[in-house]
């Protein structure tokens, strides 16, 4: 049986660092040619995955020639998405649409766009139906089993690697005749057995790839590619998280990765016993005081780049005139981009909050979720997720569904869960409309539903007395009107922002 075809796809040559594009023709030749580029380029990964992508899309249309207003069995999905990657991502001029804003995160665009080209690049757009969008889904559930099954054969050959070192050792240990002691190590526990069933996969993952689809699809509209609008039907969305941590989870979760010690790279050497977990002990604080998104705080500076997230600190005097240290998040730099749908507001930090941003700023951070032990040196915010996930199952428990996100919920539960604080102001402190703060966080406020209620006293009432008092309360317990509120507030020294210290965290 002949080998299965890998298709297109980006290679290595490690002896000359240089990035090739490999491939089979339609006639069965060999195609290989280089980008010109290798891994000391700073931004290969985004190069190689937009470089593939803009082949795939000129495999399927070569020697085409593009016609306007085509109909939609003319057209096929890869015209759509090289037009659509040309557009909106590669050749894309700032402020051309005033509708239309960068694509957030290009490489992540493209390489789901790659992932779109492999399964519809040769259909037409009128073969987009439901049957396509199914067989989409079970496309990317064989792609997860895949790359599972590649995983769990990689855990194999470690272990019988492992195994045959042990192997060796305990046959020198028997042909030396020593009375050998109790050894510390144990043996190399072999993998469970490869089970498919087992491979987590929900059919909502193909949402984004389905949403990319149709913008393509509404960008060939546009340009005139095809006279048909052509929508690919959508899978549902996830079912929303409901899990929220209690005052005693976030303590532990931060006291435990304060104190959580391994190894760690100084001088691009390995020691051991080093605090690892400490950026994640200043990030969980940032998350939990702000409520922001994972990128606005794991990003954030100490000074204003522009680029990214920063945190802006200064002393200012009080009413009564003492020096007071002052801070303000913004959540989007200068040169950033904010997207109608990820509303990123700048906020006044909490003043215990600032206390800790004060004190990382004088130990020398300039980012406050930096890990300092990295093998490349290189002291910059990096990925969070691993290593957060990590700390969520030592703390909370293998079964634990926790994630990052969690502590944006939590944040938002608990201001909503506070009657004096108007919803309005919420939403604005955590940068999300009021719409989807009543819809997710606000549905179970018992205490305005009583507070309704009560407003209607003596209900068999008509004077004009009774009418103003009802109207007088109602007025009062207004949710949505607009007035600001201070966390630090009497009513709130009780909350689980004040528990952190009555626990006795030092912070990191």
């Amino acid at each position: 049986m002949a080998r299965p075809r890998k298709g297109a796809r980006t290679w290595h040559d490690e002896s000359t660092d240089t990035f090739f594009i490999r491939d089979i023709d339609a006639d069965g030749k060999t195609v290989k040619f280089s980008l010109g580029f290798g891994k000391q380029d700073p931004d290969h990964g985004s190069k190689t995955e937009l470089a593939l992508a803009k082949y795939i899309a000129e495999k399927h249309v070569t020697a085409k020639v593009v016609v306007k207003n085509q109909d939609s069995s003319d057209v096929l999905v890869a015209d759509a998405i090289k037009k659509y990657a040309d557009v909106r991502i590669i050749n894309f001029i700032p402020g051309s649409d005033k509708k239309k804003k960068a694509v957030a995160r290009e490489h992540e665009a493209l390489s789901r766009l790659k992932t779109i080209l492999e399964f519809f690049g040769e259909m037409s757009l009128d073969d987009l139906d439901v049957d396509a969008r199914d067989d989409f889904v079970r496309f990317l559930r064989d792609k997860a089993q895949a790359r599972a099954r590649a995983l769990h054969a990689r855990k194999v050959q470690a272990y019988l690697e492992k195994k045959e070192k042990w192997d060796a050792a305990a046959l020198a240990r028997a042909k030396s005749g020593r009375i050998v002691r109790e050894l510390k190590r144990k043996p190399p526990v072999a993998p469970e057995p490869f089970d498919v069933s087992a491979v987590p996969f929900q059919p909502e993952s193909a949402l984004r790839y389905l949403q990319d689809l149709n913008s393509a699809l509404t960008c060939a509209y546009e340009r005139r590619l095809t006279r048909i609008h052509v929508k690919i039907p959508l899978t549902g969305k996830y079912d929303p998280r409901t899990t929220v941590f209690t005052d005693e989870q976030v303590i532990r979760l931060i006291t435990h990765a304060h104190f959580k010690r391994g190894m760690g790279w100084i001088d691009k050497k390995p020691k051991q016993t080093v605090f690892i977990w400490r950026h994640l002990a200043r990030f969980m604080l940032l998350a939990y005081f702000t409520g922001s998104r994972k990128t606005r705080m794991s990003l954030a500076s100490f000074e204003d780049e522009g680029d990214r997230p920063w945190i802006e600190l200064k002393q200012v005097r009080d009413a009564s005139g003492k020096m007071i240290w002052r801070g303000w998040l913004h959540r989007l730099g200068d040169d950033e981009v904010e997207y109608d749908n990820k509303s990123a507001p700048k906020i006044r930090m909490p003043s215990l909050l600032v206390r800790y941003c004060v004190k990382w700023k004088r130990q020398g951070l300039r980012y406050p979720c930096m890990y300092p032990y990295s093998s490349n040196g290189k002291e910059e915010p990096g990925e969070l997720q691993k290593s957060m996930r990590k700390c969520f199952r030592e703390v909370l428990g293998q079964d634990t569904d926790a994630v990052i996100h969690t502590f944006r919920h939590t944040t938002a539960t608990k201001l909503c869960q506070q009657p004096h604080l108007p919803l309005v102001a919420i939403a604005a402190y955590l940068g999300m409309t009021t719409e989807t703060l009543v819809n997710v966080y606000a549905k179970h406020r018992e205490e305005d539903l009583e507070k309704v209620a009560d407003s209607f006293l003596d209900a068999g009432q008509t004077t004009a007395r009774g009418a103003q008092n009802i109207g007088q309360k109602l007025t009062e317990t207004d949710r949505n009107g607009i007035a600001w509120f201070d966390l630090e507030l009497p009513e709130n020294q009780k909350s689980s922002i004040r528990s952190i210290v009555r626990a006795g965290y030092a912070g990191p």
